[in-house]
């Protein structure tokens, strides 16, 4: 009785090893955290600007309402200065426009050091010229990258720069390479607080792979 006993221990305790090792592994769960949202002084900030250029623009009057408090743009943001990107409604002769904005804030002094308005009216098609089938295609690419970007390279070159506009109208995509693109688009802004109005342009190097900005030269 005895002999046959064994064995079937033996044969239980394979099997109960074997569900051991059958046994998934448990994982845990890694949170991955967030982009700190922006502060209150930086969204009164940006809001305050996006007034003060509406009220600059001869087509807009009356009230000024927000959407949404800005998102935080983690991609356009940098160790010193914050992009905020909202939206809202402006009164204008004959209604109201709907308008976006792209707002750089510096994160030291909390104010804004570049602004980029756009109103939300989609603008008429553009022809898109003609490419060879290798080449990617360049209506996907996003010129708010390269107009952030400019206002960055603006601020440098003039600290007290305000009231930065850009003229969709002159944006113009040229291909290099089936890698690489350039924007090249004129805008407008106040280098002092005081001074006039001034004229520029800029000449954006584009990763067509992932839009990514790598190169930057700012005129005028």
């Amino acid at each position: 009785m005895h002999g046959h006993f064994a064995p079937t221990c033996r044969a239980f305790a394979l099997v109960a090893s074997g569900l051991v090792g059958l046994t998934p592994p448990v994982h845990a769960q890694v949170e991955v955290p967030k982009a700190a949202p922006a502060s209150a002084e930086a969204v009164a900030a940006c809001e305050r600007a996006a007034r003060q250029a509406l009220a600059a623009q001869s087509t807009a009057s009356g009230e000024v309402t927000f959407n949404a408090p800005p998102a935080v743009q983690t991609s356009l943001s940098t160790a010193s200065q914050v992009v905020l990107r909202g939206g809202g409604r402006a009164g204008a002769k004959g209604g109201s426009r709907g308008f976006t904005y792209n707002c750089n804030v510096d994160l030291g002094t909390d104010k804004v050091v570049g602004l980029v308005l756009r109103d939300t009216v989609p603008a008429a098609p553009s022809i898109a010229p003609a490419r060879m089938a290798a080449e990617p295609d360049l209506t996907q690419l996003s010129p708010t990258a390269c107009e952030s970007r400019a206002a960055q390279a603006l601020k440098q070159r003039w600290p007290r720069v305000s009231q930065i506009s850009f003229d969709s109208d002159t944006r113009r995509f040229v291909q290099k390479s089936p890698g690489r693109a350039e924007l090249h688009s004129h805008g407008r802004a106040l280098p002092e607080p005081e001074s006039p109005s001034t004229h520029f342009g800029f000449d954006c190097e584009i990763d067509t792979r992932d839009g990514r900005v790598v190169g930057m030269r700012v005129t005028g």
